[in-house]
């Protein structure tokens, strides 16, 4: 970032994306900051036409960035890519736009995984500086071009090697950003939270409102936190029941019809990110030994409920 003129890719314009790059693009809008909003088909087509509409608070805005491409050669080196694709494309998607990354860009990554790193260093091991992070938000995608922010504060944290200038501009840019040095501990802690109420809510198709009222659903997620809990122990997070709790209630920050991103994707027959917030419980649980009965049978009733996940 010490040239004159900052590249800032946003990769993915879903519901995270649209919400972190539409205030990025409508603050440095013609600047020497750069935002290119890397995305393809019909919302690309969506957005270089009519602009992204943006939905937050009541209000629509119409955000046109400096670039809307899926063109690695048109889109060039970054200086920053923030990655906000589903976890299952983060391969692909690197692969895709590996000739836009080299030593000196810095990727930030705001998956609902606590293993985003490893998956990026498995395809780019010559890749640079990456800045581990999570979002807390609800932010969908209405159709293509079009994202609703539906609630949650858009609370950011990122960790690895802390670059002030880069939050500087990132926060300048309409980002609510913080760096903490524990982000591992932080992103389990978002874990806690984001996959058993995405494996809760799928599995018995309910809103967060309609789970918070059910008192035997709110019994079954405490204890998938629990089997959560005892797998961040074995990698060295400690979360404590007031971590649990502190989760259990974070419910109440968002309206009654709020859905998980899970839910969304097998109500429309999407791909899905059940491998990274159901399956690796299970997977890497059974590997340490510790038992997931809650866990077990929300994949069940998934599984029974969506042949095809």
């Amino acid at each position: 970032m010490d040239s004159d003129t900052i590249k800032i890719g946003i990769l993915g314009i879903g519901g995270i994306g649209g919400f972190v790059g539409a205030p990025l693009a409508k603050k440095y809008k013609g600047t020497t900051t750069k935002i290119i909003f890397i995305c393809r088909g019909e919302t690309k087509n969506a957005i270089q036409n009519e602009g992204l509409q943006f939905e937050s608070k009541g209000t629509t805005a119409t955000i046109f960035p400096d670039l809307v491409s899926d063109n690695p050669t048109e889109i060039g080196i970054l200086d920053v890519l923030i990655l906000t694709s589903k976890s299952y494309s983060i391969s692909q998607i690197l692969n895709t736009y590996k000739d836009c990354i080299n030593a000196e860009t810095i990727i930030i990554t705001l998956q609902n995984v606590v293993n985003a790193k490893e998956i990026i260093r498995e395809t780019l091991p010559q890749a640079g500086q990456i800045m581990e992070g999570c979002i807390y938000v609800a932010s969908n995608v209405k159709q293509p071009g079009n994202v609703q922010h539906v609630g949650g504060p858009g609370k950011i944290f990122v960790g690895g090697k802390e670059n002030q200038p880069l939050l500087d501009l990132l926060v300048a840019g309409g980002l609510d950003i913080t760096y903490v040095s524990n982000i591992n501990e932080i992103l389990w802690k978002k874990y806690l939270f984001v996959a058993p109420v995405a494996g809760i809510t799928s599995a018995y198709k309910v809103t967060f409102g309609q789970l918070l009222e059910d008192q035997n659903m709110m019994h079954i997620l405490e204890n998938m936190m629990i089997e959560i809990q005892s797998l961040a122990k074995k990698n060295n997070i400690t979360l404590t029941k007031e971590d649990i709790e502190t989760s259990k209630n974070l419910l109440t920050k968002f309206p009654f019809e709020s859905k998980s991103s899970l839910q969304l994707d097998f109500e429309n027959h999407n791909q899905t990110e059940k491998q990274f917030l159901i399956d690796y419980v299970i997977k890497n649980a059974h590997k340490y030994g510790i038992e997931t009965p809650f866990y077990n049978d929300v994949n069940q009733k998934i599984e029974a409920s969506y042949p095809i996940s």
